[in-house]
C-alpha cells in the first residue's frame, strides 16, 4: 500500500495557494530560529530550548520535503 502511495506522489501536485501556505509555514518556523539560538546560547544546559530548536528546524525540514515533492515542478 505504501509502495503504491509513494508511486502515485509523482503525478500529484497541490495548487498555488497551497503551495503558498506551505511556503510561508518554512517561512515562519525558520524564521524562528535566530531567536531560538540566542535563548540557547544564554543557557547552553537548556535542554528544553535545544529540543525546541530541533523540532522547529524538523519540522521545517519535512514541509521542505513535501513542497518538493508537490509543488515544485521538473520542467
Amino acid at each position: 500500500m505504501a509502495l503504491a502511495t509513494q508511486t502515485g506522489a509523482a503525478d500529484k501536485k497541490y495548487d498555488e495557494k497551497a503551495c503558498n501556505d506551505i511556503s510561508e509555514v518554512i517561512d515562519f518556523l525558520l524564521s524562528l530560529t535566530p531567536q531560538m539560538w540566542k535563548d540557547l546560547e544564554k543557557n547552553p544546559e537548556d535542554k528544553e530550548k535545544a529540543l525546541e530548536i530541533s523540532w522547529a528546524i524538523d519540522l521545517a525540514a519535512n514541509y521542505t520535503t513535501v513542497y518538493q515533492a508537490f509543488c515544485t515542478s521538473k520542467d
